[in-house]
C-alpha cells in the first residue's frame, strides 16, 4: 500500500465519519421536529375538544350533535378532524362509542386513560399499520376523545431527506479523498524523488546526486538536509582520498630513508664505528618521526565526537597540566595567564589535546630561553611564541593538513598538530585563528562557544 493511497484512504474514512455523524444528527433533528409539528397539531385540535365552543359528543356511530343544532355542532367537530386527522369517542372504561375516519389503533388501557384524565396524553399509535401519532384527552360528555395522524407524510419527506444525505454525503467523501490523494501526490513526489537519489547514491556509491530542496515545508526542509548530507559526505570522502594521499606522501620519504639505512646494514660492509652510530641514530629518529605521525594520522581520523562525551569544563583546568607536561618535555617556560574563564560543553581530552599541539608548535618555533605565554579569555586559548612568524599570506593555509611554511621545513614534524587544532574547534562549533605576537613571533589559538553565550 503506498504512502499517498493510505493518506486518501485515512481522510476518506475520516471524512465519512465526520458526515455520517453529521447526516444522523441532521436526520434525527428533521424527524424530531416534524414529529413535534405533528403532535403539537393534534394538541391544538384536542383543546378544541375542551375548550368553551367544543361540539358536544353523543348519539348513534359517535357522531356530535347538540343543543344548538346538528349544524353547528358537525362544523365545531370538522375543526377537530381533516382529511389527515382522524377521531374517535371512547366511554370511561375504553370502549368505542364512535368514530370518524379509519380505524386506528392506540392505547386504551387504564392506565394510559388515567393519565389522559389529567391532562392530553400524546403517544404512538397504528394507522392501517402504519405509524401515527395519537393524542388522547378527557371529554365531560361521553368519556375520551383521541385524535390520531398518520406520520406517512412525514415518513416520506425524511427518505427525501435521507436521499439527499447520502448523495451529499457521499459527494464529500469523493471530494475529499479526491483532494488527499492529490496532495499526497504533491507531498510523496520529493519524497520519491529523494528515495530514487538514495537508491543512485547507494548503487554508484557517488554523492553528486542532489534533489530538489525549494519549499519551506517539512518535505522541502528533509530534501535540503538530504543535500547538506550528500555535500557532507562528499567533502569527507574527498578529505578521506586527500588524507591518504597526503600521507602516502609523507610517509615514503621516512620509509625511503630506513630502506636506504637498512639496505647500508645488510650490505655486509664493515662500517667506521661513527658512520654505524650516525645509521642507528637517523634510523632511530625515522622511527620516531613514523610513529608520531602515525599517532597524529589516528587522531586525525577519529571522530571526536564519537570517542569522548561532551562535559562542562573550564579551559583553565585543561591549559595548566598540559602546560606542566610541556615545562618538562621541552624545558621551556611557559606562563599561563587566566583572564575571564568561563563554563564550557566540550570533550576534555580532545580539547587537550589542541591544547598541546598548539604549546608544542610554539615550543618548537621557540628558543630555549625564551617563554612561551599561554592566555585565556573565556572560550579562547591562544599561544604565543618568539619565533620568526608566520607570513600573512600562509595564516590560512597552516592548519591544513601536512601543510609547512617554508622556514620550518628542516623541523621535525608532521604538519598534522595545527590541522588537529581545527578540527577540534570546528567539532565544538569553534573557529581556529593566526596573527602577529606581541614577542614578536606568532599568536595561534582557537575560540569555542561558552555556556553563557
Amino acid at each position: 500500500m503506498t504512502l499517498r493511497f493510505r493518506i486518501a484512504l485515512v481522510v476518506a474514512a475520516v471524512v465519512t465519519v465526520a458526515v455520517s455523524v453529521v447526516g444522523i444528527s441532521v436526520f434525527n433533528a428533521a424527524r424530531t421536529e416534524l414529529i413535534e409539528e405533528v403532535d403539537l397539531d393534534l394538541l391544538n385540535r384536542s383543546r378544541i375538544a375542551t375548550g368553551p365552543d367544543r361540539p358536544e359528543f353523543g348519539g348513534p356511530g359517535g357522531v356530535p350533535f347538540g343543543r344548538r343544532g346538528p349544524e353547528t355542532e358537525a362544523v365545531r367537530f370538522e375543526r377537530l378532524i381533516s382529511a389527515q386527522t382522524f377521531a374517535r369517542v371512547l366511554d370511561r372504561s375504553g370502549q368505542l362509542l364512535g368514530l370518524v375516519g379509519e380505524e386506528f389503533e392506540a392505547p386504551t388501557d387504564a392506565s394510559s386513560l388515567e393519565a389522559a384524565a389529567a391532562g392530553p396524553v400524546v403517544g404512538d399509535g397504528t394507522i392501517a399499520g402504519e405509524p401515527a401519532r395519537v393524542v388522547t384527552i378527557a371529554i365531560a360528555e361521553a368519556g375520551f376523545l383521541q385524535l390520531a395522524r398518520p406520520l406517512g407524510e412525514i415518513d416520506q419527506s425524511l427518505e427525501d431527506l435521507r436521499g439527499k444525505i447520502i448523495l451529499i454525503g457521499a459527494a464529500a467523501i469523493a471530494a475529499a479523498a479526491a483532494a488527499a490523494w492529490y496532495l499526497a501526490t504533491r507531498t510523496a513526489r520529493p519524497i520519491g524523488r529523494l528515495t530514487e537519489a538514495a537508491g543512485r547514491v547507494a548503487t554508484t556509491g557517488e554523492f553528486d546526486h542532489p534533489v530538489d530542496g525549494s519549499g519551506g515545508d517539512e518535505v522541502g526542509r528533509l530534501a535540503a538536509s538530504f543535500n547538506a548530507m550528500l555535500s557532507a559526505l562528499a567533502a569527507s570522502r574527498h578529505q578521506q582520498r586527500q588524507l591518504v594521499m597526503d600521507a602516502s606522501h609523507e610517509l615514503r620519504t621516512p620509509l625511503s630513508s630506513l630502506r636506504t639505512n637498512v639496505d647500508v646494514l645488510r650490505s655486509g660492509r664493515e662500517l667506521p664505528a661513527e658512520t654505524h652510530d650516525v645509521v642507528l641514530s637517523d634510523i632511530d629518529a625515522e622511527l620516531g618521526e613514523l610513529t608520531e605521525l602515525l599517532a597524529e594520522l589516528v587522531d586525525l581520523a577519529a571522530d571526536v565526537r564519537e570517542d569522548e562525551a561532551l562535559a562542562p569544563v573550564q579551559l583553565a583546568e585543561l591549559v595548566e597540566p598540559v602546560a606542566e607536561r610541556a615545562r618538562r618535555r621541552s624545558g621551556h617556560r611557559i606562563d599561563v595567564e587566566v583572564g575571564h574563564d568561563a563554563l564550557i560543553e566540550g570533550r576534555p581530552e580532545a580539547l587537550s589535546r589542541a591544547i598541546r599541539n598548539l604549546i608544542d608548535n610554539a615550543a618548537k618555533f621557540s628558543s630555549a630561553d625564551a617563554a612561551i605565554r599561554v592566555t585565556i579569555d573565556r572560550g579562547t586559548v591562544a599561544v604565543h611564541d618568539t619565533g620568526p612568524g608566520i607570513p600573512v599570506d600562509e595564516r590560512e593555509s597552516v592548519f591544513d593538513r601536512f601543510h609547512r611554511i617554508e622556514s620550518s621545513r628542516t623541523l621535525p614534524g608532521s604538519g598534522l598538530g595545527l590541522a588537529i587544532v581545527r578540527q577540534v574547534a570546528e567539532v565544538h562549533d569553534g573557529s581556529v585563528f593566526v596573527a602577529d605576537s606581541p614577542e614578536g613571533g606568532a599568536t595561534v589559538g582557537f575560540t569555542v562557544p561558552t555556556v553563557d553565550d
